[in-house]
């Protein structure tokens, strides 16, 4: 009847109308947004994420530290370029073997959807490397990593500069007062920057810094897109080995080159190009995962800690026993990053 199509019809133009009404409650952002520990209505389960971020971070910054204080064992019987080569063909092996023991198939990986950010974290990271690694072999370990922790300023503000995450002055703060506990602990061995040899490795630590700020910025935008967490690790070890095939697979003519001679491969060697690729494969893991929970500023602030593990490490190798500047300097980074999240936090509430 007539009464009953124009109720039809009513129907109809509501229906036509319920999708903005629909579609606005999502309870959940797009997929290339990922839902952040900051969104969670829960503060329980927000700080249980975080605090998992944060273990995923500092497990993450104790493997770089330790690959750097192998790198350093190695010392001059392998080139820079030999190490990142044998360094990222065991990252490769470990990654993909990884990937099939978990019931994954190379034809079902797919394409990478960021294939340029990927790219850009390949070159940054790798020349990130490459920096550091000829900054440790002119610079005492604990003072090496010390200047290589000026990251988390860089990816801070580059995080805020391009992926619009907030830079809040309690974080600034924070880093500033942690790059102090780090001075402070590096402090015993600040004298070597008098020579050229340790004023070149000064500028090569730093030059590492920023481009690793950049590495972690780009790992971050990665796990906001939802890139698999394979390309990612892949990303650095795909660009550092056409790269340094050629010093790695031809050590007589490269080190020619360099003006030295190549050192014989003994079994020893091998074992400690082995160690520095699961050092290294560890760090990136815990990276990516780290920085898919936490905001890059936060994240990075964390890797600090890595300064504690690298006087450790050092003392291991013949450094001196750690002095009250050690342990003053530890208690004001994680005094630092605890003030910084709670002062977020409160923002955070004040916010909702």
């Amino acid at each position: 009847s007539a009464r009953e199509n124009e109720m039809a019809g009513g129907k109809n133009k509501t229906s036509k109308a319920m999708p903005p009404t629909l579609w606005s409650p999502s309870p959940s952002p797009a997929p290339s947004q990922p839902p952040s520990p900051a969104s969670q209505d829960k503060p329980l389960s927000q700080w249980s994420g975080r605090a998992l971020g944060y273990g995923y971070m500092l497990v993450s910054t104790t493997c770089f530290t330790g690959m750097a204080a192998v790198s350093k064992v190695i010392g001059p019987r392998a080139t820079t370029e030999e190490k990142l080569f044998w360094r990222s063909l065991v990252s490769v092996c470990l990654a993909l073997g990884a990937h099939l023991l978990a019931g994954g198939r190379f034809t079902g990986l797919g394409r990478p959807r960021r294939p340029l950010l990927l790219l850009l974290r390949g070159l940054s990271g790798h020349l990130a490397l490459l920096a550091y690694l000829e900054g440790i072999e002119r610079l005492p370990l604990a003072v090496a990593v010390f200047l290589g922790k000026v990251h988390p300023l860089a990816a801070a503000v580059l995080s805020w500069l391009f992926l619009g995450e907030p830079l809040r002055a309690s974080r600034v703060a924070a880093i500033a007062a942690s790059l102090g506990g780090v001075a402070l602990i590096a402090r015993p061995a600040a004298g070597v920057a008098s020579t050229p040899a340790s004023g070149l490795g000064t500028a090569l630590a730093l030059l590492a810094g920023v481009l690793s700020g950049a590495a972690y910025c780009c790992v971050r935008a990665l796990g906001r897109s939802e890139e698999a967490e394979l390309w990612t690790l892949l990303s650095l070890p795909l660009v550092s080995l056409p790269f340094c095939a050629r010093a790695a697979l031809l050590p007589a003519p490269a080190a020619a080159a360099a003006g030295g001679q190549a050192a014989e491969r003994g079994a020893e060697l091998w074992l400690w190009f082995l160690a520095l690729g699961l050092a290294t494969q560890g760090g990136q893991i815990f990276l990516a995962r780290g920085l898919r929970i936490l905001p890059a500023a936060s994240g990075t602030q964390t890797m600090y800690f890595g300064t504690v593990s690298g006087v450790f490490l050092g003392v291991l190798l013949g450094d001196g026993w750690p002095s009250w500047q050690f342990w003053i300097g530890g208690g004001i980074i994680l005094a630092a990053l605890h003030l910084a999240e709670r002062a977020e936090a409160d923002a955070r509430e004040k916010e909702s």
